[in-house]
């Protein structure tokens, strides 16, 4: 009797083990043939939505885009890197959808946009920044629309007031 749970504990063991590992697969782009079908990622050999990490590298072997997909669509963090390996973008994706908050940075790694979306609508507070890292722009979104008053700060001290 204990022979048999024993053996029970070892399968269920190498069960979860097993399914651990198929359900954080990462690949690097390009070593594996995805084609692209509108927004959905797919295996080109079988056509069967993706469902994993895929990381891109550039030449320099420094990464360039790092991503998680869940049935062929973007779902979780989404980054891209500067050839230098500095950060480029930082967003998050639901289900295809760009959701939550998004960052740009300069090549420099100072942040050149901080924004919100909703559901691939740019929704609530908007900035940029000029490289030095002084306010550009400032404003709000709704629904993917300007609102209210947006403010552009020249690098030479001037100021532009827009009304939306």
């Amino acid at each position: 009797m204990k022979k048999v749970f024993s053996s029970i504990r070892i399968l269920t063991i190498l069960l979860i083990v097993f399914i651990f590992y198929n359900c954080n697969k990462s690949i690097d782009i390009s070593k594996v043939e995805i084609t692209f079908n509108n927004e959905e990622m797919f295996f080109k050999k079988n056509s069967k939505p993706f469902t994993g990490t895929i990381n891109e590298y550039y030449d320099n072997g420094k990464t360039k885009m790092e991503m998680f997909v869940l049935k062929g669509l973007k779902h979780g963090s989404f980054n891209q890197f500067h050839s230098n390996g500095n950060l480029q973008t930082q967003s998050n994706f639901i289900k295809g959808e760009i959701h939550g908050k998004f960052t740009s940075y300069h090549e420099s790694g100072i942040e050149q946009i901080v924004t919100f979306y909703r559901y691939n609508n740019r929704n609530g507070s908007y900035e940029e920044f000029h490289e030095n890292g002084k306010l550009k722009i400032c404003g709000n979104y709704y629904n993917g629309k300007r609102i209210g008053e947006f403010y552009e700060f020249f690098k030479s001290g001037g100021l532009a007031i827009y009304n939306y």
